[in-house]
């Protein structure tokens, strides 16, 4: 089902391919922000060559409609961070147009799955390891068996 985007020139359309098209744009944007400009140029040329007009048109004005909030949060490229998305997708999330929710709520999404990532990078493993009664070659992640800690010659 088509999602229907207004801006300033009237309705836009982006179907499932570019709304799929906009969360891999935001989720590339936010994982390198001061890449964005060649990002979204990249975007936008992927669609014109493999989407239709009206999705690769829709695309790009959700692209500039980030990219202009961008430019007025952070414009020095150097400078941007992780933060400064989030500043971006609270601002855009915030407007009344129905472009500027959805490119908000991409970014938001890609915000989300960096944040899951940095947490499953960051996590310690499970700490295993062998227990002074325990002689089988079983997982070691595996806790010793009651029933058979008993009939076990102590150390």
């Amino acid at each position: 089902m088509p999602v229907e985007l207004c801006d300033s020139g009237g309705a836009m359309e982006l179907d499932e391919t570019g709304l799929s098209a906009l969360a891999n744009f935001a989720d590339a944007a936010v994982a390198s922000p001061r890449e964005f400009e060649f990002l979204a140029e990249a975007a936008i040329d992927d669609a014109r060559r493999f989407d239709s007009a009206r999705n690769s048109s829709a695309l790009a004005a959700a692209v500039d409609v980030i990219g202009s909030t961008l430019g007025r949060i952070e414009a020095t490229p150097e400078a941007r961070t992780v933060e400064t998305m989030m500043q971006v997708a609270r601002a855009l999330r915030e407007r009344e147009d129905g472009l500027a929710r959805e490119a908000g709520r991409a970014l938001v999404w890609a915000l989300e799955n960096q944040l899951l990532l940095a947490a499953r990078q960051s996590a310690e493993p499970i700490p295993s390891g062998l227990h002074p009664l325990d002689q089988d070659l079983r997982e070691r992640s595996r806790p010793v068996a009651i029933m058979g800690f008993d009939a076990r010659p102590r150390l």
